[in-house]
C-alpha cells in the first residue's frame, strides 16, 4: 500500500463522495424510470469499469494478477451488487429521499463487521449507543405497521435497502483488506467490470432483458445512465476506494449521513418527493446516531 497521501487529495475525494453520492438518488430515480434495475446498473458498472481500466493499461498500469481478479469480483459481487444493485432495485418503490436515509445505516453495519469478522475494535458504550439509535431511527420511519400491513413506504424495498447496507459494508472491508493493485483506479475499476458482468447476466432471470426497450428509454433516464457513469463510478466510487485504503472505515464512511440531507432537498425540490414531519424525525435520529458512531470509533 502507498503512503500516505497529501492533504488535498482527502479533501478532494472525501468533497466527491459528500456532494456526487448525494446526487446520485436522483439520477438512480431517473434512470430506473425507463431501464430495469440490473440491466441499468449492471451496463453502467460494465462500460464504466471497462473503459476506466483500458484507460489504465494503455497509461502504463501493469495487469492484474488472476487473484486479484477474483478478490475484485468477490468485493465487486458485495459492494455494487449486494449493495449498489440493492438500491437501485428498491428506487423502483421507494423515493430517493427515504432511501438514502435507510442507506445511511452503513457506517454502523461497517463498525460492526470489522470488529466480528476484521478484527478491528470492540464498539464504545457510545458506539453501541449509536448503533441502537440508528436502528430504532431506521425501524420508525418504516413502521412496523408498514411491515406487516404494508404503506407509504414499500416494505420489501425497504428490507432490499437494509441488505445493500450490510453487503455494501462487508465489501467495503473487503476492498480494504484484499489483494488488489495499490492503484485505486485500477482496483475500482476491476470491481466494477466483474460487477458489471455479474448483474447483467442477473438481469436475465430476473426478467429485465425481456422488459428492456431502447426505442422506450426516455432521455431523462439516459441522462441519470450517464450520469451515474461518469460521476457516480468514474469520480465517486474511485474516491470512496481511495478514502478506505488512507482513512479509517468509519471515516471514509462519513458521507453517509450527508447525502441524505443533499438526496432528500433534490427530492423534494426536483422529483417532488414528500418531506414529512415523520421523514425529518426518523433522519434526525439515524444521522445523529452515524455521527455518534463515526466520531467516537476506535482508532485504526
Amino acid at each position: 500500500m502507498s503512503g500516505k497521501p497529501p492533504a488535498w487529495k482527502i479533501v478532494a475525494a472525501f468533497t466527491a463522495i459528500y456532494v456526487i453520492w448525494g446526487t446520485t438518488y436522483l439520477a438512480i430515480a431517473m434512470m430506473v424510470k425507463s431501464i430495469p434495475p440490473y440491466l441499468g446498473a449492471g451496463s453502467r458498472f460494465l462500460v464504466a469499469g471497462t473503459l476506466l481500466f483500458a484507460f489504465l493499461r494503455l497509461r502504463g498500469q501493469p495487469p492484474p494478477t488472476l487473484r486479484q481478479w477474483g478478490w475484485a469480483a468477490l468485493a465487486g459481487l458485495l459492494l455494487l451488487v449486494g449493495g449498489n444493485g440493492s438500491i437501485v432495485w428498491a428506487q423502483k418503490t421507494v423515493p430517493s429521499g427515504i432511501a438514502s436515509i435507510i442507506v445511511a445505516t452503513e457506517p454502523l453495519w461497517i463498525v460492526l463487521a470489522s470488529w466480528l469478522f476484521f478484527r478491528g475494535g470492540r464498539p464504545t458504550l457510545l458506539e453501541a449507543a449509536g448503533i441502537l439509535g440508528g436502528f430504532a431511527g431506521m425501524v420508525f420511519l418504516i413502521g412496523p405497521s408498514m411491515l406487516v400491513h404494508g404503506g407509504e413506504i414499500d416494505p420489501f424495498g425497504a428490507g432490499l435497502l437494509v441488505f445493500a447496507t450490510v453487503s455494501w459494508a462487508f465489501g467495503s472491508m473487503v476492498s480494504r483488506h484484499a489483494d488488489l493493485p495499490d492503484s485505486a483506479p485500477m482496483a475500482m475499476s476491476m470491481e466494477m467490470a466483474s460487477a458489471g458482468v455479474i448483474m447483467l447476466l442477473l438481469a436475465i432471470p430476473k426478467g429485465d432483458w425481456a422488459q428492456f426497450s431502447l426505442s422506450a428509454v426516455t432521455r431523462e433516464s439516459f441522462l441519470g445512465w450517464l450520469y451515474l457513469v461518469v460521476f457516480g463510478s468514474w469520480i465517486g466510487f474511485v474516491a470512496f476506494f481511495f478514502l478506505m485504503r488512507h482513512c479509517r472505515p468509519s471515516r471514509a464512511a462519513t458521507y453517509a449521513y450527508v447525502n441524505p440531507v443533499i438526496a432528500i432537498f433534490l427530492g423534494w425540490l426536483v422529483a417532488g418527493e414528500s418531506l414529512s414531519v415523520r421523514t425529518l424525525v426518523s433522519a434526525a435520529a439515524i444521522l445523529a446516531s452515524v455521527a455518534v458512531v463515526v466520531t467516537f470509533s476506535p482508532k485504526k
